[in-house]
């Protein structure tokens, strides 16, 4: 298949798609797509929001930054302005393909130990990456939500209203409750249903039931360790 016809049918047929991914495991292109397109938002935050505001919202967040006193809040804005995007842009390029790689060794894990599959890393990663492809419109409604939006409401955390956390207050919503609300996202459902079905045609035995499992039951793990975290040091 050509690119054009994996990264479209990804969407509209992806049991094709996914069969020609697993035989032609070429992975690049949904990664070089979505980090350009993080990079572009990115950039276009620091022009219309600034990190100056995004970093002054985080702190109104964060009690422990609120009960020092006006001298200590200041240093710790300094100090946060020199690294936000530092970390931020690091974050744009290199986040993305290494949780990619680290769920990749997970289902890689899961699938040839206990399910038996005779799946290699290159086909596991491959069908992950493109499994991704929703996360190309969801960040094309963040361009949307960002250029609309007036800048002191945009939170860069949580920009697109596609997930329960959308809908609640970060300031009085428990953390753990907003961690949990935030993970429940339309574009995450959608990438791991297409990452079972790429899953089951890759290993060419586990049926889609069985994967979607898998897929949903690390998810929840992973939800689960988040939230639990969130309450711990909130």
């Amino acid at each position: 298949m050509g690119e054009f016809a994996r990264l479209s049918g990804v969407l509209f047929e992806p049991s094709t798609a996914f069969q020609d991914v697993s035989t032609h495991t070429r992975w690049w292109p949904p990664i070089a797509i979505i980090t350009v397109l993080s990079l572009a938002f990115m950039i276009t935050f620091s022009q219309r929001v600034g990190f100056e505001r995004f970093v002054r919202q985080q702190m109104e967040l964060n009690p422990r930054i609120q009960q020092m006193d006006s001298a200590q809040r200041e240093q710790a804005f300094a100090v946060s302005m020199k690294i936000t995007p530092v970390i931020v842009y690091v974050a744009a390029v290199f986040a993305l393909p290494l949780i990619t790689l680290i769920v990749s060794a997970v289902f890689l894990l899961i699938f040839r130990t206990f399910l038996g599959a005779a799946v290699q890393f290159g086909q596991v990663f491959a069908v992950c990456c493109y499994a991704l492809i929703p996360y190309v419109l969801s960040s094309i409604m963040g361009f949307a939500v960002l250029m609309l939006k007036d800048p002191d409401q945009f939170d860069l955390q949580n920009p697109t209203p596609t997930n329960i956390g959308a809908f609640l207050d970060a300031t009085t919503t428990p953390k753990w409750q907003y961690s949990l609300a935030t993970s429940i996202d339309v574009f995450t459902l959608w990438v791991m249903t297409l990452m079972a079905i790429g899953l089951s045609v890759a290993s060419g035995k586990v049926s889609r039931a069985t994967a979607l499992t898998c897929v949903v039951g690390s998810w929840a793990v992973w939800v689960l360790i988040k939230v639990g975290l969130a309450a711990a040091f909130s």
